[in-house]
């Protein structure tokens, strides 16, 4: 079960369903939600010399501030209305910082993915991937289009690998999985040869499934071919019906930059379901 769930609260396009999503798993989980209401990025423009810049950067501020607090406001109602202990946090600084910051104390921190055709302040699109990727804990991705009618995690696909992120993903979902009622187990380009030669077991991931208490695993595999590793992820989830992705997140920095693989890429560009990324 997870106990504690961290949640943006950045005034963006897709809050309201981020919203919902949070107070459904946090009530099916009994989990205390924890509201990150972060300020937006100010365009820096608004900090000219002129007379001006200096009253409109003003105006906007105390506009951004009035709206943080409502959002306060309308979060601790919604949550009270749902039965969920709940907390709001007004943090300043960087936007991934302080949410990565407040991530840390709980099991799981709730993000969307990224709209900037609709997105009110213009955030970064780099900014999840920057959180996804410092924060130490799991995040949870809820794409900006669907409906979301049940708590997310009721049919888990997870993207297995045999390597290091995978089986870090497998147990940063754990309290998830749990929960679930359908686990489908993907594996994309499976290396049969590799696995004799280490003697490793085709049962050996299906014995931690069992024990850990996760509903009784349905394995597949696929071939990227042409179509690519994150488009294989993509098309099981729709194939089997899963309502939540679990991947490991691949990545390496370069200064001041996170680049990320391409099937990372390609998952939080074009999500079709909530995605749990671990790294």
């Amino acid at each position: 079960m997870l106990g504690r769930i961290a949640l943006d609260l950045t005034n963006d396009a897709n809050r309201t369903r981020r919203i919902q999503a949070a107070i459904q798993l946090a009530a099916h989980h009994k989990a205390e939600l924890i509201g990150v209401c972060t300020d937006p990025p100010t365009p820096q423009y608004m900090y000219g010399d002129g007379g001006a810049a200096a009253q409109i950067l003003a105006t906007l501020l105390e506009q951004i501030a009035q709206e943080r607090i409502e959002t306060k406001e309308r979060f601790l109602k919604q949550a009270a209305l749902a039965g969920i202990k709940a907390q709001c946090r007004m943090p300043k600084g960087p936007i991934e910082e302080v949410l990565a910051l407040h991530a840390r104390a709980c099991d799981l921190l709730i993000m969307s993915q990224t709209d900037n055709v609709e997105s009110t302040w213009t955030i970064p699109s780099n900014i999840a991937e920057s959180v996804i990727t410092s924060a130490g804990r799991p995040v949870l991705m809820i794409p900006y289009a669907g409906d979301i009618q049940r708590p997310v995690g009721q049919h888990v696909l997870f993207c297995w690998d045999y390597g290091r992120r995978a089986a870090r993903a497998l147990a940063d979902a754990a309290p998830i999985i749990q929960q679930a009622s359908e686990l489908t187990i993907l594996t994309v380009d499976p290396q049969p040869e590799m696995l004799r030669s280490r003697d490793i077991e085709t049962d050996d991931l299906l014995a931690y499934c069992s024990i850990h208490g996760f509903p009784q695993p349905k394995e597949v595999h696929a071939q990227s071919g042409d179509v690519g590793v994150g488009n294989c992820i993509l098309n099981a989830a729709a194939d089997y019906g899963c309502d939540l992705v679990v991947m490991g997140i691949y990545n390496r920095s370069r200064v001041r930059e996170w680049i990320l693989g391409g099937t990372s890429k390609t998952l939080l560009q074009s999500m079709t379901v909530p995605t749990l990324f671990s790294h």
